[in-house]
């Protein structure tokens, strides 16, 4: 170490920088004004320890030479000479970034700039003036404001130009937040925020040892960016923040379009040691571009969902998971606090989804025990988990929320056995490949999907909601106009964005009509074909490795594109119902204010509607009686409207009731 630079180390002031901006405006002032004003004596008095121009720039050629550890840079902040040597800049290229940083942040500065550039004057340094002090304090006669214009500061956006008119009149300007961090002062972007630490090692153990590993790859440089794919719900962002305290970087969400438009908050990221994670919403065959690619790197993690990709230099995917079964009991053991084992047990075979989302349930489920005064029980885990907020999925869809039980339902047996079979399987969706071949292994799959096949009312969307009853789990009919848009690609974007909520938050799916969506493909001879085709091919590929439970519905299976028909896990036709079904039917919805089993087994015997429109019957029939008893008269009332509405004819053994 020379003797100058030893000196400086010594004799530094806490902020150098600073005041290589009051006393070189200051100098400035002195050979170019005749009577310079009070306040540039107060910067000399501001700048405390008169320092040695040559002691700041020997800690310059430090930092450019990469050695910003050395003791003679202390005169730099951190961050700053990490700037100094990832651009080579000069004493002179440090001094104009200083002077745009500390106008920003010192009121003195800031008169002291209004006033050398004369009346009326503005605050912010112009090109004209950059120009003059650093051809003065730098002895550089010759250079222009094209010279500042095209150095390293102002084409990686850090310095920037703002205005109108010619390049000298221009105001230069730095980012306040760049420039505090530059400072190694304390501070984030606006927009910014970041991560809490909050769980963020709970997930799945092959992720965690991942995580682990990347992080020393981001700690060594080796690895510029991470993209962690998964389902909302799943913890991606709690595991980019520990992939963030694996790198020795501090996590923060940034918005993707920020990140995308100013190099300056890259700038930050990099000179801050941040970690920038940065959730993607992106669509089937939407690609992001990580930008920058000139720039020195700015570390990066990018939060996508299934579909899109992420293009850039020196990118890692690593796939963000459910936790399995024993981690999610350890996960639902400590959000509920409870000591009850079978309850935890259940909670955590009959939920397939990721740590924030059992937090939610476990913290809204104690609420409700709570509130009522009761001990925590599986009710409160099931009512919890039905009002769990899937705001974005109602955009999409619409929650049913209808309780059904194995008695409500009026069906065949055979049907009834189909459906606890179907039921069977969505409870051992997860462990049902245990113990079974390599072959099965290989081709595992947590999704469960049927089709519910038969004509209008014979009890599909009721089937639907036992399903989700028995298991526990919210349903949602997903709304096919608002899915559909006329524009190409925002129809798989936003199925891409219903399957996604659906398996963050494990809800089931109800496809109604769905072969609106779900149809047989074409040949394809026009341009409307030919989409069509491409939305059923993307739906047959996304529904088959949809990780939660699908159920479609139809009038007809000959509707249904036959390549749907081995992705399925069942097909459950509903036949239209005997007399036997019928009677239940009747004896079901009118309880004990009908006229009796007897009418019901003669309307049973002759009325030949399903379900449904025999529960319309029974309420015309309830809203004729008034509030009276219900009898024959009303019920028949309440057929012949129905069977009108069908297009035909009221049955004559009914007809001569009226």
């Amino acid at each position: 170490m020379s003797a100058t630079t030893q000196h400086f180390a010594e004799t530094a002031v806490p902020d150098p920088v600073g005041a290589l901006v009051r006393i070189g405006l200051a100098e400035f002032a002195s050979r170019q004004l005749e009577t310079p004003g009070p306040i540039f004596e107060r910067l000399r008095r501001e700048a405390a320890t008169a320092m040695e121009w040559q002691m700041l720039r020997a800690a310059v050629d430090v930092a450019r030479a990469g050695a910003p550890a050395n003791p003679s840079c202390a005169a730099l902040p951190r961050a700053l000479g990490r700037l100094v040597a990832d651009y080579q800049l000069e004493l002179s290229d440090v001094f104009m970034l200083a002077l745009a940083g500390e106008v920003e942040a010192s009121h003195t500065i800031d008169l002291a700039v209004a006033e050398l550039q004369g009346p009326g004057g503005l605050s912010w340094p112009s090109m004209h003036l950059c120009v003059a002090m650093i051809g003065t304090l730098f002895d550089r006669p010759a250079l222009t404001a094209q010279h500042l214009h095209d150095g390293p500061l102002v084409r990686a956006g850090i310095l920037e130009l703002t205005g109108e008119g010619p390049v000298p009149l221009r105001s230069v300007r730095t980012a306040p937040a760049l420039w505090a961090t530059l400072q190694d002062r304390d501070g984030l972007w606006p927009g910014t925020v970041p991560l809490a630490p909050e769980a963020a090692a709970e997930g799945s153990a092959p992720l965690a040892a991942q995580l682990i590993a990347l992080g020393g790859a981001f700690a060594s440089g080796t690895v510029r960016g991470a993209v962690l794919r998964g389902s909302p719900g799943t913890g991606r962002s709690a595991a980019a923040a520990a992939l963030g305290r694996r790198s020795g970087l501090r996590p923060v969400a940034v918005p993707a379009a920020s990140w995308q438009e100013q190099p300056a908050l890259r700038a930050a990221a990099r000179y801050g040691g941040w970690l920038a994670v940065i959730n993607l919403e992106l669509g089937p065959g939407e690609v992001w571009r990580m930008p920058g690619a000139a720039e020195p790197p700015s570390p990066v993690a990018a939060v996508v969902g299934s579909d899109g990709a992420v293009q850039g230099d020196g990118l890692v995917e690593l796939d963000v998971t459910l936790p399995d079964a024993d981690e999610r009991h350890a996960i639902w053991s400590r959000a509920l606090g409870a000591d009850d084992r079978a309850l935890v047990e259940q909670a955590a075979r009959e939920q397939l989804i990721g740590a924030p989302a059992i937090r939610s349930i476990a913290a809204h489920a104690r609420l409700l025990a709570e509130g009522a005064g009761e001990t925590l029980a599986p009710d409160h885990v099931a009512r919890a988990r039905r009002r769990l907020g899937a705001d974005r999925l109602r955009l999409l869809a619409q929650p049913i929320d209808r309780r059904v039980g194995d008695g409500d339902l009026v069906v065949a047996e055979r049907v009834r056995e189909e459906l606890r079979l179907f039921i069977a399987r969505c409870r051992a969706r997860e462990r049902l490949w245990q113990g079974l071949g390599p072959t099965l292994r290989a081709t595992r799959s947590v999704g469960a999907r049927a089709l519910f096949v038969g004509e209008s009312g014979t009890g599909k969307t009721l089937a639907a909601s036992l399903v989700a009853t028995e298991l526990g789990a919210p349903l949602y009919r997903v709304d096919i106009a608002a899915v559909m848009n006329k524009y190409v690609g925002e129809s798989e974007k936003n199925l891409a964005a219903v399957l996604d909520q659906a398996a963050a938050h494990d809800v089931i799916l109800l496809f109604d009509e769905a072969d609106s969506l779900f149809g047989r493909r074409s040949e394809a001879r026009e341009t409307g074909e030919r989409y069509a085709n491409m939305l059923t091919n993307y739906l047959l590929t996304r529904i088959e490795s949809h990780p939660g439970i699908v159920v479609l519905t139809s009038n007809s299976r000959e509707r249904i594109d036959s390549a749907f028909t081995r992705r399925l896990d069942a097909i459950v036709e509903f036949p239209a119902p005997g007399q036997s079904e019928r009677l239940a039917l009747w004896r079901a919805h009118l309880g004990d204010n009908g006229p009796g089993d007897e009418a019901y087994a003669y309307l049973a015997s002759y009325c030949d509607l399903a379900g449904g429109h025999i529960r319309n019957a029974v309420l015309t029939a309830a809203t004729r009686a008034a509030g009276a008893p219900i009898g024959m008269a009303d019920l028949v009332h309440g057929l012949d409207c129905e069977y009108r509405k069908l297009g035909r004819s009221l049955p004559p053994n009914l007809a001569q009731l009226r």
